[in-house]
C-alpha cells in the first residue's frame, strides 16, 4: 500500500487584502484517489503568538491542533501540540480517548520520533540520519520494519503549486499494518515535515 502525503499552504484574507491567518492544509491520497485530509484549527492558525512565531521562522515552537478526517470529511482524529521547544504532539481518537504522545529525539547523527502509549510504552519508532529525507517506522513489539516514509519534489508544479503547495511525501506500507499504526505513521509524516525539515 502506497500512499501520496500534500502539504498546501491556505491563506486567509480580509477584505483589504490583509493576511487574517495562515494554515496548513494536507492531503492524502491513495493510488491518486483523496482518502483523508488534515487541517490547522482556526484556534491555532489566527493565534497571533502563533503568526508571530511563524513569520520570525520560529514555528516547530508554535502551538497546533489539527483535524485528520476521512473521505467524506468525518473526523476521526485530532492532535494537539502546545508552544514550545520539542513539546509532545498528543494524538486523539474520535472519542476523545488520547491513543498515543508523539515525542522527538533530535540528535547530531539521527532524527527520532517515538510513539508512546499513554501507559509510556513504546508503540512505533521512525528514524532517520540527520537531515534525512527518507524514515524507517518500527513496530517496536514485533521489530518489523511496517512503513517507510519519503520526502519528494513535486516534478513540474504549476504556477499554482509553485506557489502554494509545500512537500510532497511518499508513505509506502507494508501489508500488515493497522489502522491505528497508519494513522501515526501520517501524523509522524506531518511532525517529519513541520518539525524537521521545514524548521
Amino acid at each position: 500500500m502506497q500512499l501520496m502525503f500534500s502539504t498546501y499552504t491556505h491563506l486567509q484574507i480580509n477584505q483589504d487584502g490583509i493576511i487574517k491567518s495562515k494554515s496548513s492544509q494536507y492531503s492524502i491520497r491513495s493510488d491518486g484517489k483523496l482518502i483523508g485530509t488534515i487541517e490547522e484549527s482556526i484556534d491555532t492558525s489566527r493565534d497571533w503568538k502563533n503568526q508571530f512565531l511563524n513569520l520570525i521562522n520560529l514555528h516547530p515552537v508554535s502551538s497546533k491542533k489539527l483535524r485528520i478526517t476521512n473521505s467524506k470529511g468525518k473526523v476521526v482524529a485530532h492532535t494537539i501540540k502546545n508552544r514550545g521547544f520539542s513539546k509532545d504532539i498528543e494524538i486523539y481518537d474520535e472519542f476523545g480517548s488520547n491513543v498515543v504522545i508523539l515525542q522527538q529525539e533530535l540528535k547530531m547523527r539521527s532524527q527520532t520520533l517515538l510513539a508512546m502509549y499513554p501507559d509510556e510504552t513504546l508503540f512505533l519508532k521512525a528514524t532517520g540520519g540527520n537531515g534525512s529525507l527518507d524514515f524507517t517506522v518500527i513496530e517496536e513489539e514485533s521489530e518489523t520494519e511496517i512503513s517507510r516514509i519519503k520526502k519528494r519534489s513535486i516534478s513540474n508544479p504549476n504556477l499554482k503549486e509553485s506557489l502554494f503547495s509545500g512537500d510532497l511525501y511518499h508513505i509506502n506500507n507494508h501489508k500488515q499494518i493497522t489502522v491505528r499504526q497508519q494513522l501515526v505513521v501520517v501524523i509522524m509524516t506531518i511532525v517529519i515535515s513541520e518539525q524537521l525539515h521545514n524548521a
